[in-house]
């Protein structure tokens, strides 16, 4: 627990966080600034937090003294829209320098099928939150007394609030396999994936209910049974499937973008009955509560009792 923790945990508030810390630790502040801009004098860059109450969002500048840099936010994969980026270009534009930096988990290959270069003719950067956390690692090594106290509260705060899902949590994303292929084609089917290549993968931003943030765990059933558990050990977010495996045929359902998940070796314990008919739900399950129930259905129970107030 940190003292961010009593913020909260919207976009927003890790804004605030960052800013909180980068104004009383000045070598996580020059850090970040000689990564975005390597060119400037980081010894003179000074911040401020502002809430722009028509727009319903708080950002955060970095003055540089003859640039400005401005930060938008986002949690999980997502992207800032240029509309909300558009709105930050003419504070940049009126300094007469300076850029626009997207922070969100999402990579920056992904970020650069997305993004534009510019905004208004503001240069636009995408960083992701673990550059952020390899600078505030190598900060955290650097400081002392106080300094040091704030850089270890904001380690701990964005543990928490970057991925919804903290490292040890044990919720399952249960999903059923089939045997048809990709695009109606190509070397493998969606079975053969997971069982032979350790991967899986959904739709990222269209489609109906599929996470937007990557689950720890993920469960694959098939023949009345959940057939194998496994840690996600990656993920990333590719524009199209035919990325990574250009046999499969390009449609409409295998060119739109997909998160991609390279899975861990199977835990033990599998397989165990459905115990109902859930043809292709997906489903959220504690892993205790697969592991050691005697179907999925009781596992489900048994979720759905732990998790209920």
């Amino acid at each position: 627990m940190s003292v961010f923790d009593l913020l909260g945990l919207s976009e927003n508030d890790l804004t605030s966080a960052l800013a909180f810390a980068l104004a009383r630790c000045p070598g996580l502040l020059h850090r970040l600034v000689l990564r975005i801009r390597p060119g400037v004098g980081a010894n003179v860059a000074s911040l401020r937090l502002e809430a722009r109450h028509e727009l319903g969002r708080t950002d955060l500048e970095i003055d540089c003294g003859s640039e400005l840099i401005v930060f938008e936010a986002k949690r999980g994969w997502l992207l800032p829209d240029q509309t909300q980026l558009s709105a930050y270009a003419p504070r940049v534009i009126e300094r007469g320098g300076g850029m626009l930096v997207s922070l969100s988990d999402a990579s920056v290959t992904w970020a650069k099928q997305i993004l534009p270069d510019t905004i208004e003719g503001v240069p636009l950067l995408h960083l992701p939150w673990a550059l952020i956390r390899e600078d505030l690692d190598a900060a955290r090594h650097e400081a002392h007394g106080h300094q040091r106290l704030w850089l270890d509260e904001l380690h701990s705060f964005l543990r928490r609030a970057i991925k919804v899902l903290d490292p040890a949590d044990a919720w399952t994303y249960c999903v059923a396999i089939s045997t048809s292929r990709p695009g109606d084609g190509g070397l493998r089917t969606y079975r053969d994936f997971v069982v032979d290549e350790g991967v899986y993968f959904h739709p990222y931003g269209w489609g109906s209910g599929w996470p937007k943030t990557a689950p720890n765990f993920l469960a694959f059933r098939w023949d009345a049974h959940v057939q194998q558990v496994n840690r996600v050990q990656h993920y990333e977010i590719a524009p199209n499937l035919q990325t990574h495996w250009p046999d499969i045929p390009a449609t409409p359902d295998t060119t739109q973008p997909v998160a991609i998940y390279r899975l861990g070796p199977a835990l033990p314990g599998m397989p165990i009955p459905t115990g109902k008919q859930y043809r292709a739900s997906r489903l959220w399950v504690l892993l205790d509560q697969l592991l050691t129930s005697p179907s999925l259905a009781e596992a489900l129970e048994g979720t759905k009792s732990l998790s209920t107030p």
